[in-house]
């Protein structure tokens, strides 16, 4: 319990030291900006379209997909069907941020931060302890 909000107090200290430095990093990064998927497929209204046009939203994007291939890497064969279950329902929680208008761009930021928080776990494996 103790080690696993160690790892969160940690993960949250680098996202938000990341999130500092920004600047700096995009300069170097070629994809800063776009999202893991295609823009151009999002349809119209859509929760993809809503990130694709924000900033901040397609680089949580591309960095929580990312993180989702390295705790795929890091994962044991075995326990893949709870990390893809979990995946699924963090897709289907995160969706759930089109219902409120005034606070869509927030609730999705906060869920896609969650979820790279939720996947640090998973790459250095005590998510399955």
């Amino acid at each position: 319990m103790i080690r696993t909000r160690w790892t969160l107090a940690v993960a949250a200290a680098l996202v938000l030291s990341a999130s500092c430095t920004a600047p700096a990093f995009a300069k170097t990064e070629p994809q800063d900006g776009k999202p893991s998927f295609n823009c151009a497929k999002a349809r119209k209204g859509s929760i993809d379209q809503v990130i694709c046009s924000d900033h901040e939203l397609s680089n949580l994007d591309r960095e929580m997909a990312r993180r989702y291939i390295n705790a795929q890497k890091q994962t044991p064969r075995a326990a893949w069907p709870e990390l893809i279950g979990e995946q699924r329902k963090w897709i289907a929680s995160r969706n759930q941020c089109m219902g409120g208008k005034g606070k869509r761009i927030a609730c999705i930021a906060f869920a896609y931060e969650n979820r790279i928080l939720r996947l640090v776990e998973w790459e250095d494996g005590s998510a399955l302890d």
